[in-house]
């Protein structure tokens, strides 16, 4: 007879097959009438390929998810469901292979919709950018979706994913290159465009309800044995970057990305493909001048309480407003990731990008649900379910779909120049 891990895992796989036999959509995208959702609603139809897919627009509004249904053209079904009604969020995690969610904040919303996709063992991904809540889910959650085999993997927006795809192409390098661990990987950050008043909403709540786990810089996991270091911290200076030749500062997302791609070394690690034992990891943002740096670091400082009173004045953009189409056509983002191996070796990944924030998360995470919609089964056999990071989760797969839609990635050795050669290659 079979050991009892065995049956188990049977078990677990005849159980996945009779979940998954009859499921009416490979991706139902909730939150479509919002800000973001209605991107990625427009983003499946742009192409004959991506029209294939068997979506459904999600949400509490007939009428709105009807509207965007209109404007958007194409064949889309509807689903209604509420936050309210847990049976209605079963149902709707019932008929599809892989839920999107879009909507936030994901503290508030977020956890019954993701209980709803453990019960009926349907893969998720997310656009959050709420560590706190990521934390949470962990604690509640990570246990129960390995045992059923379900793939949970939120921060699929630009929260986290060129961080984390980046670190992971750039130790991979490191190890396949020179046979050795990262001891230490920063990225650089370049960027235009504006936030919506959501996003800052949010924002805003975790750093004034969730202070203490914002400072976290573990709070996904990773520690390493030494504790905590100094370059494990998140960055609060202005300081002169003598390899690139730029002047850098604390970068707005790092308290995000930071996290999830010390979760993916951890990660990682417990399949024995870690980054190193000594890994190190920190972002931070170029600035074209010493200027610039400081007020990027005067702005990094501003308390929330003052944030709250500038948007009720109207001088921040309030819940509901967001950038332009114009807006978003002038956006863009740059990612230097520079990695050192333990024997010294450098290499550089960089990655490059339109509208960070709602364009291209639109499309980071629609090309993350159909990788997972499509790959479920393989995916499931390499992380073992759980809460899991894109990196961990996707990898070169994710890279390969986001090249193909736009997103340009390029891994390579950093070659032995001068300062001021070094500064000609990153000229932003």
């Amino acid at each position: 007879s079979l050991p009892p891990s065995h049956r188990i895992s049977r078990r677990r796989r005849r159980q996945q097959r009779i979940m998954a036999a009859a499921r009416e959509f490979e991706v139902i995208v909730w939150g479509a009438t919002g800000f973001t959702g209605q991107l990625v609603a427009e983003y499946f139809q742009q192409t004959e390929e991506r029209r294939r897919i068997r979506i459904a627009l999600a949400g509490r509004n007939r009428a709105k998810l009807d509207a965007v249904r209109k404007r958007i053209g194409g064949d889309v079904k509807i689903v209604t469901a509420s936050l309210s009604d847990p049976k209605s969020l079963r149902e709707m995690c019932r008929r599809t292979e892989v839920l999107l969610s879009t909507v936030g904040p994901f503290l508030k919303h977020g956890t019954p919709v993701v209980e709803a996709c453990i019960q009926e063992g349907t893969g998720y991904v997310d656009t959050t950018g709420e560590t706190p809540w990521v934390r949470s889910l962990i604690d509640r959650f990570d246990a129960e979706a390995k045992a059923k085999g379900v793939a949970i993997v939120p921060m699929c927006g630009f929260d986290s994913i060129p961080s984390d795809l980046g670190v992971f192409l750039t130790c991979r390098e490191i190890q396949q290159r020179h046979a050795c661990n990262t001891r230490r990987v920063e990225t650089f950050v370049a960027m235009r465009g504006k936030q919506s008043g959501g996003t800052l909403a949010t924002g805003i709540m975790m750093e004034r309800d969730h202070a203490a786990a914002m400072k976290d810089v573990f709070l996904l996991g990773g520690e390493r044995k030494t504790g905590v270091r100094g370059e494990d911290r998140d960055v609060k200076e202005v300081s002169f970057n003598k390899l690139l030749g730029k002047w850098t500062a604390p970068f707005l997302m790092a308290k995000l990305n930071t996290r999830v791609v010390r979760r993916s070394n951890l990660l990682f690690e417990r399949r024995n493909q870690g980054y190193g034992e000594l890994f190190s990891y920190q972002e931070k943002a170029l600035a074209p001048s010493e200027k610039v740096a400081k007020k990027l670091l005067r702005a990094s400082q501003v308390p929330p309480e003052v944030l709250e009173a500038l948007v009720k004045a109207g001088r921040l953009p309030k819940q509901g407003q967001g950038p332009s189409k114009e807006e978003r056509a002038k956006s863009w983002f740059k990612f230097f990731i520079v990695g050192q191996g333990e024997n010294g070796c450098r290499v550089m990944t960089k990655i490059r990008g339109g509208d960070a924030g709602y364009e291209e998360t639109a499309k980071m995470v629609s090309e993350a649900a159909i990788l997972l919609a499509s790959s479920k089964s393989e995916i499931l056999r390499s992380s073992g379910g759980g809460i899991l990071t894109p990196a961990f989760a996707f990898g070169d797969k994710l890279v390969a779909r986001l090249k193909e839609a736009g997103i340009s990635f390029g891994t390579n050795e950093m070659p032995s120049r001068s300062t001021a050669e070094m500064g000609k290659m990153s000229k932003l």
